[in-house]
């Protein structure tokens, strides 16, 4: 009895310890995923947005504040009037609250809204390839509309996305279909989306094969006239 005990009782701590173990795996990969408190990141962006109570005279949109700005590596953005703001270790009601104060004296009656961009670079079959600043909820058909719309041949069944150098997802047809957001696929910022193109047979590609069946010829009647002499 007492042999069954200590198996159980060892099995128990053995149990507890994986448990414990996954736990903090698990922790330690969510904070490998955003390596600063807040919701903005160095290099991703922030999209302002900002209106004034009808009963103050000023005109807010002459300032040229809604817009969307890029994080820079010291993690601030450069805003009109007020210069640069730090946003990184905030959260998109504290920067809110920042800008509003900072503008104050500008204009009264002024209200934000900020939120998080990420970077995404979009390669193969479409218009406009390279890297996106967007907002986590926009849909791939957003995403691809920015870049120019895909070019013909476009093979979205074979789309993937990438992460360090390695596939992270693939065959991302349905998501596409059915208007998925980019976070409810997975992509993070900094993420590479990929779409292949359909292997066409090209005229220029038939002029090079023919070009070289007829080198092929040339050098064949030329080594066989010199052994015919």
């Amino acid at each position: 009895m007492g042999k069954w005990t200590t198996i159980i009782r060892n099995n128990a701590v053995f149990t507890l310890a994986c448990g414990v173990l996954a736990i903090l795996m698990l922790t330690q990969d969510a904070d490998a995923q955003r390596r600063y408190p807040g919701d903005f990141e160095p290099g991703d962006g922030v999209r302002v947005i900002t209106w004034q109570s009808p009963v103050n005279k000023s005109n807010v949109g002459d300032l040229g504040i809604s817009n969307d700005y890029v994080i820079d590596r010291r993690g601030t953005i450069f805003l009109p009037l007020v210069g640069d703001v730090r946003v990184v270790g905030l959260t998109r009601e504290a920067l809110a609250d920042t800008l509003e104060m900072r503008y104050r004296k500008f204009a009264s009656g002024m209200s934000f809204i900020c939120k998080p961009l990420i970077r995404i670079a979009l390669l193969g079959s479409v218009n406009k390839p390279g890297t996106y600043i967007v907002e986590p909820t926009e849909s791939l058909w957003s995403l691809i509309d920015q870049a120019g719309g895909p070019l013909t041949g476009a093979e979205f069944q074979k789309m993937y996305y990438m992460r360090n150098g390695e596939i992270v997802a693939e065959n991302l047809l349905a998501q596409f279909e059915r208007a998925y957001s980019i976070e409810e696929i997975g992509i993070r910022s900094g993420d590479q989306l990929y779409i292949p193109s359909k292997k066409s047979f090209r005229f220029r590609t038939l002029l090079e094969y023919s070009s070289f069946l007829s080198s092929l010829v040339i050098l064949y009647f030329t080594i066989d006239e010199r052994r015919g002499r």
